[in-house]
């Protein structure tokens, strides 16, 4: 995957009461979030910002909300 075309974020995340690696790629039109290196779902934002999950694994709103903080805060 090339990071130029498809810029990679990751950070540590407490998913589930254990720190994982969480890595964020970008996409066209959302991200893919891998979980210790394995793709778990997509998210993206609507309109106003909010951010969602577009597919995979069922995410608590929670996790969505801050790995789109994450995306975001790298990005400002």
């Amino acid at each position: 995957m090339d990071d130029r075309e498809h810029p990679v974020i990751g950070f540590g995340l407490d998913y589930a009461g254990h720190l994982i690696y969480c890595e964020a790629v970008m996409q066209d039109e959302h991200h893919d979030v891998l979980f210790n290196g394995k793709w778990v779902a997509s998210i993206a934002h609507t309109e106003q910002w909010d951010w969602i999950q577009a597919s995979g694994v069922i995410l608590p709103d929670a996790i969505i909300a801050e790995i789109g903080l994450r995306i975001e805060s790298n990005y400002q």
